[in-house]
């Protein structure tokens, strides 16, 4: 019998996941199948960053930047866990969680897109992070996780907050750094401080698991 790859397993899991999505996905959910692609592109982006030799090299620093301002769409997704709220889930009658078949099938729809994302793209940023750790010689394993993980927590408040997609920084680089240099406040620095931290704690986890295994 012929080995698949996890690679391909991990596109066969998100391509299944669109197709049921395309299928199943009804308003004001239907946002899912774009933002469940949107959030499989770095993973994708980071296969073919894998390819890649030499971490020093011209091709690798072009993936890296593309990667980086498109990876924010994976952990953009624990976002979408608010809408969840659309749902109305309690039984004013009773005060207890309705068991209506179709809130429980939206919410196994966007759980099952969160967690694919957040979880495979926060192994895959962890292996970029390693690999330059290595070339560089980096003693702190975890600092630039820290730091790509921060910079990702400012690209789901951007793209949350001021809903500026990650194709403007391409299509309209000046406006798009006008209005990065004006959004820094308390608020926005707490936010990705916890988005940081949960991504953070994800990886930890997941190492601790690869530990044990």
């Amino acid at each position: 019998m012929a080995h698949i790859s996890m690679q391909w397993k991990i596109r066969g899991f998100f391509l299944v996941d669109l197709i049921i999505l395309g299928f199943l996905a009804e308003s004001p959910f239907n946002f899912l199948v774009l933002n469940t692609f949107l959030g499989y592109v770095p993973i994708e982006l980071a296969f073919q960053i894998k390819k890649i030799k030499s971490v020093k090299s011209l091709p690798f620093l072009l993936f890296f930047v593309i990667w980086l301002a498109f990876y924010p769409n994976a952990p953009y997704l624990m976002t979408d866990l608010f809408h969840l709220s659309l749902l109305n889930p309690h039984d004013y009658a009773n005060g207890l969680l309705s068991n209506s078949p179709r809130m429980w099938l939206d919410f196994g729809l966007l759980m099952v897109s969160m967690f694919g994302a957040l979880l495979i793209g926060t192994y895959e940023l962890n292996v970029i992070a390693q690999r330059i750790n290595q070339a560089f010689r980096i003693k702190f394993i975890w600092v630039l996780p820290t730091i790509l993980m921060a910079a990702s927590g400012i690209g789901v408040y951007i793209g949350r907050f001021l809903r500026i997609h990650s194709l403007y920084l391409f299509l309209t680089p000046t406006w798009f750094i006008k209005q990065i240099l004006n959004m820094w406040n308390l608020r926005m620095v707490f936010f990705v401080t916890i988005l940081t931290i949960v991504q953070l704690a994800v990886l930890w986890l997941l190492n601790e698991i690869k530990k044990a295994d």
